[in-house]
């Protein structure tokens, strides 16, 4: 099944360049929430630099991470901006991070309705994509893919929120890492 990739697409590139002039910059904390679980919020930003991660609070009160973002990714939460429902996910900046973001409100009127719904639906492949991988890929897998397309990245998050990630425990990545290591000399 081939997924719609949002960063082909023309609006794309017309949001992003929407969002780095009209946009409001954000400087974020690590810690510092672009969007909180069971909030309603309605803005919708491009990443500058820094790194952000979207999670799930579980019933019993743990934290699984589902996707990352990094320079150049679009941030929000779909539900909230599609239909201004509460987000079911947080966004929260794992490092020092900076966003341009916009209401999309003034973001409709800037593009139009029919583009947002286009980003919208693009927004949710790329959720759908993700959720996907997920579920069908091992953990092996997603490890290689994360480091295929961010190198850094043990230098950038701890081995806990990777394996959160993941969905295995920091001493199952480890061993990973390990026999990866093993496997490329």
């Amino acid at each position: 099944m081939a997924f719609f990739d949002i960063t082909n697409c023309d609006f794309y590139i017309v949001i992003k360049q929407l969002l780095l002039t009209k946009g409001k910059r954000v400087d974020l904390n690590r810690g510092d929430y672009v969007c909180r679980m069971g909030e309603k919020t309605s803005k919708f930003g491009v990443v500058v630099s820094g790194a952000l991660k979207y999670s799930f609070t579980t019933s019993n009160g743990n934290e699984r991470i589902i996707s990352f973002a990094f320079i150049g990714d679009l941030v929000g939460s779909y539900c909230a901006m599609r239909s201004n429902s509460p987000s079911l996910i947080d966004i929260v900046a794992i490092e020092s991070t900076v966003i341009y973001q916009l209401p999309i409100e003034q973001i409709d009127a800037a593009i139009g309705l029919e583009r947002r719904v286009k980003l919208s639906e693009a927004v949710c492949n790329q959720a759908l994509k993700s959720a996907v991988e997920n579920y069908c890929k091992s953990a092996r897998e997603r490890y290689v893919s994360l480091t295929l397309r961010f190198p850094d990245i043990h230098n950038r998050m701890t081995n806990r929120t990777i394996a959160s990630y993941l969905g295995v425990t920091p001493e199952s990545l480890s061993r990973l890492r390990k026999r990866l290591l093993t496997a490329e000399l």
